[in-house]
C-alpha cells in the first residue's frame, strides 16, 4: 500500500505511528485511530508508515450493504495464516448453535473473538490497518474492541481509520490521531509540487477554495492542471465542489474510462466480474481506466484497480441515472450469482445489487443466507437489516422469517422489538395451522425483566401451551412461562409448570431449561436435596449439549447448598470448579460471578479488603453490559458489607439512585434498600419501605422472594414491634428448619440461621432461648470459618447471659468480641460492644477508684494511704470487687481493668 504522491505535513503524526511501531516490534503492541473528516489524508498517512516494506495487512470497510460482517479483518489478515483462519472461523460461525439463548450465543462469540486474539499474537512486527471504520459493521467494532482490551500482549501495531464521528468503543484504549486541515503553505506546496509550471497566483486562489483538504487539492491538480498553470479559464473556480470536480474528470477522462468507471462505482474492486461486466478481457479493462489515473479518479496497482478515494467513488456512484444505476446492478447480480454458490460471504452482494435493481423478489433467497452469514458471525444488526429484505421481498416462508428477525433482534439487545415480532410470528403461525412456530416464538426471549416484553412472552406461552402437545418443545414453553410468572411474583403458579416441565422434557436442552427454570422458582432451604440433584443433572447435561452457562449455574447452585450445610470443603471445591470453567471458556460472565463469589466469601472470612478489590475486578468485567440487574447486584454487595461491618461508608455511591424506582422492585431489592437507609440514618425511610414487607413474610416462601429473610431481621429488630419480630423468627424457623446457614454468594452470606434466631429471641425478651441458639451459631460460624459472625455471636450471646444472670460470662464474651472487633475492622460491632459493656459495669465509683490503684500494682496498704481509708477496709473492696467481675486474683483483675 504505497503512493506516488509525497506527504506534504504530517510530521508529528507520522513520528507517533513510527514510535508505536517500534514499540510494536519490541513486543508491546498500540491501537492508534486516525480520525478527520473524508479527504483529509488519514489513509495516506498510514501508506507512507508502510511505504519502508513494512508487513501490513489493509482491510477496509465498504459502504455497500452487502458487505459481509467482519469484512475490514477479513481482509486484513488474508496473508497471515493463523490469524486467517481464526477470523474465518469467527465469520462461520463454527461456535454457534442454532437456537441458543443471548447468554450462550455471547458465550460462543466470546470464544471465537479469544481465538483471534491468540492467534494474532504470531503476527510479530506486522500493522494491520481497518480503513473506513465508519462503515463498519458491529462484529468488527465488537472485535477491535477485544483487540484493545488485549493489544499490549500483541506484537503488532493496529491503526484504524475513521472519520470524525461517534467514537469508537475501542477509543478508551486507544490513541486517537486527529488530522485536520493542511495550512496555507503546506496547500501551496502540495499543488506547486503535483502541477509542473504553477502560476502562483492560481495557487493562491486554489488554496483559498480548498479549505485544507488534501483530497480536494490532488483532485484539481490532476483534473484543472491547466488553470492552475494560468493557461485556462478557472473552472474549479466557478465549480469549487467537490462533485462537480469528479464529473469534470470524467468527462475529461472520455466515455469509455466513464463508463468503467461507473461500472467501478456500482460493483467494487472485482477484477474478473468487473471485465464480464464491461465485456471485456482484464488487460482490456485496465486499459480503459487509463485515462482516469492522470484525471484523479482511480489508482491502477498489483492489486488492479481502485478510486483514488471513496469520495470519487460515491461522486461517480451519485452521477449515475436511476436507470443507468438500476441496470448495472442488475447486470452485476447476475454475474455474482453463480460466484456465490456455497460462498455466503458474497450472498450480501447479490441480496444487495438485486434490491438496488428494483428486483426484492430476487433478493429475497440470497437476503435469507446473508442474514445467517451475518447472524453466525455475531453482527446481529446486519442480519436482522437482511432478514428485513427478505420480508419485504416476500414469497418466502413468512412466520420462519420473522422467527428469524426475532431472534437477532433478542441477540442484539432490543428487547422490546423482538417480543413484538415474536407476536407477529405466533399469529402467522396461527393463520397457517403451525402450533411449532407459536411455540418456537415464546422461547426466543428469555430471561428479561421488561415487563411490557414479559407481559408479551406470557401471552406467548399461554397460546402455545394451549396448541402443543406433550413434546419438548411444550415442555420448554412451560420452563419459560414458570420464568416470566417468577417476574411478576406470582411464585405458586410458577411452581406448578416448573415441575410440569420437568415431566415434558425429554431432550437434554428442554430438560436443562426445566431445571433451570425449576432451580430458579423453587428454590427453599427444605428443597436443598432436590436442588443439588437437578445441579448435579444439569452439570452431566450441560458439557454434550454445549451450554457451559448451564454448567455455571449449577456450580452455583451447589456452592450455595454446601455453605447452606456449613460445608466449607464442598462449597471450596465448586469455586475451583468455577475456576476451571472460566480459565476453559475465558467467558466474561463466568468470571464475573466467580469474582462475586469469592468476593462474598471473603467478607464471610473477615477479608474486607479482598472483597473490595474482588468485587471491583467484577465491576470491570461488566462495565459494558449496559445491564440494570448488574448494577443493582453490584449496589446489593456493597449493603451486604456496610451491614456486616455497621459502617455507611462501604455503601457504593450509586445505591441511592435505586430509590426513585423502588417500589417497582422486588421484595428483596426494597429489603436490601430499607437496610442502606437504615445504615445512612433515615430511619423513617427505611420503616415505610420495609414494615410492608415485614407485615407479609408470612407470604415468602420460595424462590427470590425467601432471599429477603436475610434482611429482615435486622430490620425487624430496628424498626418492628414484638409482634412483628415473633412473625419474622416464626417463618424464618419453619423455612430454614433444615439449612445451617443462610445468605446468596451472588450478594452475602449471612452466616448461621442459629444465631439470627438468637437475635431475634433477645429482640422478643427471651434470653434463655437466645442463650442455646447463640451457643449453637458460634459453633456453625466457627465452623464456616466466618470470623465476622463468631464475633457477633459473641456479643449475642453475653447479651442473653448478663439478662439470666451470669454477668461474669458475660463480660468475658463481650471482651472477647471487642477484640474481634477491633481486629477486624468492625466499627458498628465495636460501638455496640463499648455500649453493652458500659451498661454492664458493676462497679461503684469508689471501686473503680480501687481497681485503677489495683492495676497499678500498689498493694493494699499503699492504697489505703492514697484514698485515706483503712487496710482492712481496702481488703473488702477487692473482695467484692473480685466476686463483681467473678476473678480471682489481683492480677486478673489488672488484665481484666486494662483490657476495659
Amino acid at each position: 500500500m504505497t503512493s506516488a504522491d509525497s506527504l506534504i505535513g504530517r510530521r508529528a503524526e507520522l513520528g507517533l505511528l513510527r514510535r508505536r511501531l517500534a514499540d510494536a516490534r519490541a513486543g508491546a503492541g498500540h491501537l492508534v485511530l486516525v480520525t478527520g473528516p473524508a479527504g483529509i489524508g488519514k489513509t495516506r498517512l498510514v501508506e507512507e508508515l508502510v511505504a519502508d516494506g513494512t508487513p501490513v495487512g489493509w482491510g477496509a470497510a465498504v459502504t455497500d450493504v452487502g458487505m459481509p460482517a467482519l469484512w475490514p479483518w477479513v481482509r486484513a489478515v488474508r496473508d497471515l495464516p493463523g490469524p486467517r483462519d481464526a477470523v474465518n472461523a469467527l465469520v462461520a460461525g463454527t461456535a454457534q448453535r442454532e437456537h441458543s439463548s443471548a447468554e450462550e450465543s455471547a458465550a460462543a462469540i466470546f470464544a471465537a473473538d479469544t481465538a483471534v486474539l491468540d492467534a494474532l499474537a504470531s503476527a510479530s512486527g506486522s500493522v494491520l490497518v481497518l480503513d473506513d471504520l465508519q462503515w463498519a459493521d458491529e462484529a468488527t467494532l465488537r472485535l477491535l474492541d477485544r483487540v484493545a482490551a488485549e493489544i499490549r500482549r500483541l506484537p503488532l501495531l493496529v491503526v484504524g481509520v475513521h472519520r470524525d464521528g461517534p467514537d469508537l468503543r475501542a477509543h478508551r484504549a486507544a490513541e486517537v490521531v486527529s488530522l485536520g486541515p493542511l495550512s496555507q503553505s503546506e496547500s501551496a506546496c502540495l499543488l506547486s509540487t503535483a502541477v509542473d509550471g504553477a502560476d502562483a497566483a492560481a495557487v493562491r486562489r486554489a488554496v483559498e477554495q480548498s479549505g485544507g483538504s488534501p483530497l480536494y487539492l490532488r483532485t484539481l491538480a490532476k483534473a484543472a492542471a491547466d488553470t492552475l498553470r494560468g493557461n485556462a479559464a478557472d473552472t474549479a473556480g466557478s465549480a469549487p465542489a467537490f462533485r462537480h470536480l469528479v464529473t469534470a474528470a470524467m468527462r475529461a477522462a472520455g466515455p469509455e474510462a466513464a463508463a468503467a468507471v461507473e461500472a467501478l462505482s456500482v460493483l467494487g474492486p472485482e477484477p474478473h466480474v468487473l471485465a464480464q461486466l464491461l465485456d471485456a478481457d482484464p488487460v482490456e479493462t485496465l486499459e480503459r481506466f487509463l485515462p482516469a489515473v492522470p484525471a484523479g479518479l482511480v489508482e491502477i496497482g498489483p492489486a488492479g484497480v481502485r478510486f483514488a478515494h471513496v469520495l470519487v467513488r460515491d461522486a461517480a456512484y451519485a452521477a449515475l441515472s436511476p436507470s443507468r444505476r438500476a441496470a448495472l446492478h442488475r447486470a452485476a447480480a447476475e454475474l455474482l450469482e453463480p460466484l456465490a454458490i456455497g460462498r455466503d460471504d458474497r450472498a450480501a452482494a447479490v441480496a444487495r445489487h438485486w434490491q438496488q435493481a428494483g428486483e426484492p423478489g430476487n433478493a429475497g433467497p440470497w437476503a435469507i443466507r446473508a442474514a445467517e452469514a451475518a447472524r453466525m458471525a455475531g453482527a446481529y444488526e446486519e442480519s436482522a437489516s437482511y432478514v428485513g429484505m427478505a420480508l419485504d421481498a416476500g414469497g418466502s416462508d413468512q412466520a420462519e422469517l420473522l422467527l428469524d428477525l426475532a431472534r437477532v433482534q433478542y441477540l442484539a439487545g432490543h428487547i422490546s422489538q423482538s417480543a413484538e415480532t415474536c407476536e407477529r410470528a405466533a399469529d402467522e403461525g396461527e393463520r397457517t395451522g403451525r402450533p411449532d412456530v407459536i411455540g418456537r416464538a415464546a422461547i426466543i426471549v428469555q430471561g428479561v425483566g421488561h415487563p411490557e416484553a414479559n407481559s408479551r412472552l406470557e401471552d406467548l406461552c399461554r397460546r402455545a401451551i394451549r396448541q402443543l402437545g406433550e413434546s419438548a418443545l411444550c415442555a420448554r414453553v412451560e420452563a419459560q412461562l414458570a420464568c416470566v410468572l417468577v417476574e411478576f411474583s406470582r411464585n405458586d403458579e410458577a411452581d406448578a409448570h416448573s415441575h410440569r416441565a420437568i415431566e415434558l422434557a425429554t431432550d437434554p436442552h428442554s430438560e436443562l431449561d426445566a431445571i433451570r427454570a425449576r432451580a430458579g422458582v423453587a428454590w427453599a432451604p427444605q428443597l436443598n436435596d432436590e436442588m443439588v440433584a437437578l445441579a448435579r443433572r444439569a452439570i452431566e447435561l450441560a458439557e454434550p449439549a454445549g451450554r457451559p452457562l448451564d454448567r455455571l449455574w449449577a456450580h452455583i447452585s451447589l456452592s450455595d447448598a454446601a455453605v447452606h450445610r456449613a460445608d466449607m470443603a464442598t462449597a471450596m471445591r465448586e469455586i475451583a470448579a468455577m475456576q476451571a470453567l472460566a480459565d476453559r471458556t475465558g467467558l466474561p460472565l463466568v468470571r464475573w460471578h466467580l469474582l462475586r463469589r469469592q468476593a462474598t466469601l471473603a467478607a464471610l472470612t473477615g477479608d474486607f479488603a479482598a472483597n473490595r478489590r474482588l468485587r471491583a475486578q467484577a465491576a470491570e468485567i461488566a462495565a459494558n453490559w449496559h445491564d440494570s440487574s448488574v448494577t443493582f447486584s453490584e449496589v446489593a454487595q456493597s449493603i451486604g458489607l456496610a451491614m456486616l461491618r455497621g459502617d455507611p461508608s462501604d455503601l457504593m455511591p450509586e445505591w441511592e439512585g435505586q430509590l426513585p424506582a423502588i417500589r417497582g422492585y422486588p421484595p428483596v431489592a426494597q429489603a436490601g434498600l430499607a437496610i442502606a437507609l437504615l445504615l445512612a440514618g433515615r430511619r423513617d425511610d427505611a420503616a415505610a419501605v420495609a414494615l410492608p414487607i415485614i407485615r407479609s413474610v408470612a407470604d415468602l416462601r420460595r424462590g427470590l422472594a425467601l432471599a429477603t429473610l436475610s434482611y429482615l431481621p435486622d430490620l425487624v429488630i430496628e424498626l418492628g414491634d414484638r409482634a412483628d419480630r415473633l412473625a419474622v423468627r416464626t417463618v424464618l424457623n419453619e423455612r430454614f428448619d433444615e439449612s445451617l446457614a443462610t445468605g446468596a454468594g451472588t450478594v452475602s452470606y449471612e452466616g448461621s440461621i442459629a444465631r439470627t434466631l438468637g437475635e431475634l429471641d433477645l429482640a422478643c425478651d427471651e434470653p434463655a432461648a437466645a442463650v442455646a441458639h447463640f451457643e449453637q451459631g458460634l459453633r456453625i460460624d466457627s465452623l464456616l470459618g466466618a470470623r465476622p459472625y463468631v464475633a457477633k455471636g459473641r456479643l449475642g450471646l453475653a447479651r442473653a447471659l448478663a439478662l439470666t444472670g451470669d454477668h461474669r460470662r458475660a463480660t468475658q464474651l463481650a471482651q472477647s468480641a471487642a477484640d474481634d472487633a477491633r481486629r477486624l475492622d468492625m466499627p458498628g460491632l465495636s460501638r455496640a460492644v463499648d455500649t453493652f459493656l458500659a451498661a454492664e459495669d458493676p462497679l461503684t465509683p469508689r471501686e473503680h477508684e480501687i481497681v485503677d490503684l489495683v492495676a497499678q500494682a500498689l498493694s493494699n496498704r499503699a492504697i489505703a494511704d492514697r484514698l485515706v481509708l483503712s487496710e482492712r477496709t481496702v481488703e473488702s473492696h477487692v473482695r467484692r470487687i473480685l466476686a463483681k467481675t467473678g476473678l480471682t486474683t489481683r492480677t486478673e483483675l489488672a488484665r481484666w481493668f486494662l483490657q476495659r
